[in-house]
This record gives C-alpha cells, sequence and structure tokens, in this order.
C-alpha cells in the first residue's frame, strides 16, 4: 500500500459510525486534541514549534468531526495531525476484554529480549531499553544521540526483529515507507497517543495497536494548554490491541 491508500484504509472505518459535532479544539507546542464523541489527541507530526493558528480551522458554531478528520489526507503536517486527532475522538473505545494491560514500553521490552529491535521515533522510553537487546536501533527525522537519521531506514529496518512505529507517521507522510521496508516476519507495532485505537490497523500489519483512551478530559486539556509534552499529560490510559485478541 502506498500512503493515499493506508490513509483511505483508516479513515474508511468512519463510513460506518455516527457524525459528531466538534465541541472543542485546543492545541500547544507538542499535542493537538479535538472533542466530539470523546476527547481525540494526536502529537504534531512536525515537532515542537509555535503553532500558526491561521492555518487551523476556526470553530464557529458548527462543525462536523468527519470533515475535519479528512485534513489526515492533507500534505500539511499540522493539518493531517488536526485530521488524526478529529479521527480519534471518533472512534469508538476498545472493549475491556480485546485489551492487553501492558504499556507499549514494556512490550517492547518482553518481545525484543534477544533480538533486533527498531523503533521508529524518539520515545522517551528508548533511554532505559539500552542494552537489553541484541541490538537496538532507533531511526529520528530529528536524530539525537545515539539515533540514526530516519534516512536510513532502507538499509538498515529490514533487519530488525521487532519494528515499533510512531503513529506520527501517518501525519508526517512516512508510514508506507517504514511498511515497506520492514520485514514481512518482523512483529510490528504502532504506537503513542495519534495511534487510532482499531483494529483495521491490523490490516496494515501491525500486531500490535497502541494508543490511550482519555480518562479525565479537564487535566488533559490543560496539560495541552500549558504546552506539556504527551509523557508529562495525566488523565489518560494506555490500551493496548493484539491482533487475534481485538
Amino acid at each position: 500500500m502506498n500512503q493515499k491508500q493506508l490513509i483511505d484504509l483508516v479513515l474508511s472505518q468512519l463510513d460506518n459510525l455516527p457524525d459528531q459535532e466538534v465541541t472543542r479544539l485546543t492545541y500547544g507546542a507538542h499535542i493537538v486534541g479535538v472533542e466530539s464523541r470523546t476527547v481525540g489527541l494526536a502529537t504534531w507530526a512536525c515537532g515542537k514549534h509555535p503553532i500558526p493558528v491561521n492555518t487551523l480551522p476556526e470553530l464557529d458554531g458548527s462543525c462536523s468531526a468527519k470533515e475535519l478528520a479528512q485534513y489526515l489526507r492533507e500534505d500539511d503536517p499540522l493539518k493531517s495531525s488536526l485530521g488524526m486527532a478529529a479521527l480519534n475522538s471518533l472512534l469508538p473505545d476498545p472493549s475491556p476484554e480485546d485489551v492487553i494491560d501492558v504499556n507499549a514500553g514494556d512490550l517492547i521490552l518482553d518481545l525484543g529480549k534477544e533480538k533486533r529491535v527498531a523503533v521508529i521515533g524518539h520515545f522517551p522510553f528508548v533511554e532505559r531499553m539500552k542494552g537489553k537487546f541484541k541490538e537496538l536501533i532507533v531511526f529520528e527525522k530529528k536524530p539525537q544521540s545515539g539515533d540514526l537519521d530516519a534516512d536510513l531506514i532502507p538499509e538498515r529496518l529490514p533487519s530488525a526483529d521487532i519494528v515499533a512505529v510512531t503513529a506520527t507517521t501517518f501525519s508526517n507522510g512516512t508510514l508506507a515507507g517504514i511498511l515497506s521496508n520492514s520485514s514481512e516476519s518482523a512483529a510490528k507495532l504502532i504506537i503513542g497517543p495519534s495511534t487510532p485505537v482499531s483494529p483495521v490497523l491490523f490490516k496494515l500489519g501491525f500486531d500490535y495497536v497502541a494508543g490511550i483512551v482519555v480518562n479525565d478530559k479537564e487535566t488533559v486539556w490543560q496539560g495541552i494548554e500549558d504546552g506539556r509534552s504527551f509523557k508529562q499529560i495525566k488523565g489518560v490510559r494506555h490500551v493496548i490491541l493484539k491482533r487475534g485478541q481485538a
């Protein structure tokens, strides 16, 4: 699948869901949140920066969440991130029996024993993973110390046994390339607050879908407005769907 086909598949699940009015749109330096049926979040796919207000739509009394979700198709990562948050605001909460009780970092530690692990995106948990695997490679568009530039994905990713991908790759246009360079036999996870918690992502080849559900929206709104990173945001619950279980 190319990137457009990936986006089409993810958005197609909205066809069978009722539309909702967007009742709140809040954003800060790291995260954008949209409230319709529930609160959906997404990390800005272009990183921390001042957000140009005039690039985002104004809510003038009535705004359809489904229409806002179509921004996921945009090449502009700001608008695409907004579309992801709107999509997440419409998705139903996963059933408790479909969720495995472990966070993404611990799951990677368990799956990666004696294996080559690749993480796309420098998540905070990668620091505690160093030295835990046969090999750990972290790919980043803006590499930090010890990371590899994302341009090296075609060369280094195919050898990975475990591939953990940030869901911002939907919004920055890179997911299709990452999946095409991943070994078919590799266990694949998609992780982060932007992740649509939906079994439809198994059709893309993922084995685990790790996202969040908002429990305390006022706490989340305040954290976003304060410019906190997702790691600092309170009021959310981490959930993981496993292929064959959801």
